[in-house]
């Protein structure tokens, strides 16, 4: 780091101002060269993995077992997030209806880029694309987003470099006790402070899950970077996950005009020249016109392959796999466009009482790749879950006026078993 009389410049590195780099490359690398299904229940990393990623880290996480959950791993569970939510990877059918994570063309870009690009393109992942709530584990119902913003913002006042006890009898005190250790750790792994456990009360509580913090450390890149953003790009105002939640589609121009920025231009005054020129290009809000035919599975060796245009909605889809199952469109639904029963990443059906609804979005704008898979989960009752893979978008076709099923395999299961009729 260096400084002149109006602005100071701070240096990147695969170590500085932490190992990040070192470490996301070290986990981009094991996910390229090891092939394993996720886990079939969450979808995250499975036990091994993890455990052996986690040796690989120059700090590793300790208190860790080799039946530690992804959640215990705050750095891995980060990486995770980082690595889709940027697109460097995607999640791709593997064999036996399981899944796997694939590296995508813009992981070779990403690796082009300088120490410098590289931690802002990080950084700009997390602070737009990545979802705080699903970070946070969906362990409570409030704006994680909103309440990381403050905690950044009462972080960002502090003194560099000097460690500030968080008790009340100092007058300083943090309330993110419903916030789990990587959303607490995240911002730490960038270098922007340093974390101290209230050891007390963690072995107290003993739920590994939770970071009881007894002091905070900040440092000068966190306080300078920090500030920056809270004042020019606010968290719940700019993160698009929150924004969904909220309401916020794809297609709408507030939406637009964040997936146009470019946040990366806010911090090359802190940097030296020629170390910050570029960064991936940000690809929300690009709409595919096109035919696009999916693989609805209710199990194994039951499915149906199903054509809809781009111009058809998830609700026009939600009522063809309805028509194919010989189902009755009588409960309420919603689509997990990352795979996972309950997160944030949903449409709900039209009838629901949250939104984001599936009638208000097209195909074409869900910017879904081959080989993609979601989950549409009807009746949350009976919890009916069928998996659906994109199998093919046809781009030179005439688009299709209806949707329509193209192909049956296996018997329809009953949608309502052991139910006596007198007719």
């Amino acid at each position: 780091m260096s400084s002149t009389s109006s602005q100071t410049i701070f240096r990147f590195s695969e170590t500085e101002p932490t190992p990040l780099l070192k470490d996301f490359e070290t986990f981009c690398r094991y996910l390229e060269q090891n092939t394993f299904a996720m886990g079939k229940a969450t979808g995250r990393l499975p036990y091994k993995p993890l455990f052996q990623l986690n040796a690989m880290m120059t700090r590793p996480q300790l208190e860790t077992t080799t039946h530690s959950a992804q959640e215990y791993y705050p750095l891995l569970h980060l990486f995770y997030h980082l690595a889709l939510a940027g697109k460097l990877f995607r999640v791709v059918a593997h064999k036996k209806s399981q899944t796997r994570m694939a590296a995508t063309e813009r992981l070779a870009a990403y690796r082009e880029l300088t120490d410098a690009e590289k931690y802002f393109f990080l950084l700009e992942t997390l602070w737009l694309d990545c979802s705080f709530q699903n970070l946070n584990g969906n362990r409570v119902l409030i704006p994680v987003a909103e309440s990381v913003q403050l905690f950044l913002e009462t972080i960002c006042r502090l003194k560099p470099g000097e460690q500030f006890l968080c008790s009340r009898e100092r007058g300083f005190q943090l309330n993110v006790s419903f916030l789990s250790a990587p959303v607490f750790l995240g911002f730490s792994f960038f270098g922007w402070y340093e974390l101290v456990r209230d050891e007390a009360e963690y072995q107290y509580r003993k739920v590994k899950q939770n970071f009881p913090i007894a002091a905070v450390i900040p440092s000068h890149v966190g306080t300078t970077l920090g500030k920056k953003l809270l004042r020019e790009r606010p968290l719940p105002d700019w993160n698009l996950p929150h924004l969904r939640t909220e309401g916020f589609l794809p297609s709408m121009p507030e939406i637009q005009a964040i997936a146009a920025s470019n946040l990366v231009e806010l911090f090359r005054p802190y940097c030296a020249e020629n170390e910050l020129h570029r960064s991936l290009p940000r690809e929300l809000g690009k709409k595919t016109s096109g035919n696009f035919i999916f693989k609805a599975s209710a199990r194994p060796k039951v499915w149906r392959v199903l054509a809809l245009s781009s111009k058809n909605t998830l609700h026009d889809l939600h009522e063809l796999i309805q028509e194919a199952f010989e189902f009755d469109d009588d409960h309420l639904y919603a689509f997990y466009m990352d795979n996972k029963r309950y997160s944030n990443e949903r449409f709900e059906s039209p009838l629901g009482s949250e939104g984001p609804f599936a009638d208000e979005i097209e195909i074409g704008e869900l910017e879904l790749k081959k080989g993609q898979l979601f989950l549409y989960l009807f009746d949350f009752g009976d919890q009916w879950e069928f998996t659906v893979q994109l199998l093919e978008i046809k781009t030179e076709e005439k688009l299709l006026k209806q949707p329509k099923v193209l192909e049956t395999h296996g018997e329809a299961p009953e949608q309502y078993q052991n139910v006596e009729t007198d007719w």
